[in-house]
């Protein structure tokens, strides 16, 4: 296995969720506080989203990052820290919302909702497997059923659930899955963040799998090279 075949992303979030958990004292600090935010204290933005009331919170959210994070970072390391970033901005975008009338708030499985969504997208683009589409649908009635019930399905940790997080988390990846499937008009064009859907081995963009001919620079002598796409690969 290589260097950039290892999720080391993702063993890097891994390690700072444990880190934080284990190290900090204080984790009232870390804590996403609306109030405290609006008073100065920005980095709760951040930090409330990596920062766990207790252990088994952590370790549900550690095994989701694992799962999810290891499948996009495969695909793309970029595509990873664009899903964390977006899901990061619209859990916090409702956290900062007076409709959400909390004090305090704190994990990351608001956003592992648009990682996951993101993750399912992308295997379906390659399997296209009616699977992947019954596990999004179980998925958003999980969260459906959270939300009505006011309780956790999976988890039971010393805070009660906030499930419109997950919500949240869920629209962040319909954002992301919209950005990336647009076209331009009829012709089918990708918008520039669509170029990185297809690269080859050398890290170069490709329409198709025709040969391209190429000319030896010394002898003139012509070389017939067939691009091979690799499914969103950024390294």
């Amino acid at each position: 296995m290589t260097f950039k075949r290892i999720p080391v992303l993702t063993i890097g979030l891994l390690t700072v969720l444990i880190s934080l958990h284990g190290l900090v004292a204080d984790k009232t600090r870390l804590y996403f506080s609306a109030t405290d935010i609006l008073q100065g204290d920005t980095w709760r933005l951040i930090s409330g989203h990596f920062i766990h009331a207790d252990l088994q919170h952590l370790l549900w959210n550690c095994l989701g990052l694992a799962v999810l994070g290891t499948l996009l970072e495969y695909r793309s390391r970029g595509v990873l820290l664009v899903s964390l970033s977006i899901g990061i901005i619209f859990v916090s975008a409702l956290l900062m919302n007076p409709f959400s009338n909390l004090d305090y708030y704190c994990g990351l499985s608001g956003v592992l909702n648009t990682l996951l969504l993101v993750a399912l997208w992308f295997e379906w683009r390659l399997t296209r497997s009616w699977l992947i589409v019954l596990i999004a649908f179980g998925c958003i009635a999980k969260v459906v059923i959270e939300v009505s019930q006011g309780t956790s399905i999976l988890t039971h940790i010393s805070w009660p659930p906030y499930a419109w997080s997950h919500v949240a988390g869920l629209l962040g990846g319909l954002f992301i899955i919209s950005m990336l499937g647009l076209r331009d008009g009829r012709r089918g064009r990708k918008v520039p963040l669509l170029q990185t859907l297809y690269k080859t081995d050398t890290g170069r963009s490709c329409a198709s799998m025709r040969p391209r001919h190429t000319v030896h620079p010394e002898h003139n002598i012509h070389v017939a090279c067939m691009v091979k796409p690799v499914f969103f690969r950024d390294d």
